[in-house]
């Protein structure tokens, strides 16, 4: 099994268009694709998602197996996660903890994870999602060496800085 003979910049559009499709229908809000950086084959740096305020970041990933295997990342401000949550959830700020923002944010990775696979699918490429996965900090460090492919997507979501790995890896 190897990778899927699709150009970096139709992955680029899918990733794009799935975000899009989770902002829309989840949040009620745009998201601007900013550009995409390839680091297949290097080490990525973690995303400088703090600013000013360094505080923590959430990251959500999901996994798809079949025709063609992957993992989707999610970085966003914890700021950002944890407005997301209120608005999907429609709890009140002393009703969001932790927890709920993880979920929220698990959640919206899946969402975008299962667009994306959906869109491969169309193209002909199947495959089935792993369960959703969270980590939270401000010191985070995931390495993807040694996988094939690895783009970096920025975006923009009322000014707040979003990202997207999309990292695909040969089949075994």
């Amino acid at each position: 099994m190897s990778l899927p003979d699709i150009p970096d910049t139709e992955l680029n559009k899918l990733t794009s268009q799935a975000l899009s499709s989770v902002f829309e229908t989840m949040l009620g809000q745009e998201v601007l694709f900013e550009g995409a950086a390839d680091y297949s084959g290097r080490k990525a740096p973690f995303p400088d998602l703090g600013g000013a305020e360094k505080n923590m970041i959430f990251v959500g990933s999901v996994g798809f197996v079949g025709s063609v295997n992957g993992i989707i990342y999610l970085y966003m401000k914890s700021n950002f996660a944890e407005s997301a949550a209120k608005k999907i959830t429609g709890l009140d700020d002393e009703d969001v903890d932790f927890e709920i923002v993880s979920d929220v944010c698990g959640e919206m990775t899946n969402v975008f994870a299962g667009g994306f696979k959906n869109a491969l699918a169309d193209l002909e490429y199947n495959s089935v999602l792993t369960i959703p996965t969270v980590l939270s900090g401000d010191e985070l460090y995931i390495s993807t060496l040694g996988v094939v492919k690895h783009l970096r997507h920025n975006f923009t979501s009322n000014g707040v800085e979003i990202v997207a790995d999309l990292v695909l890896a040969e089949g075994v």
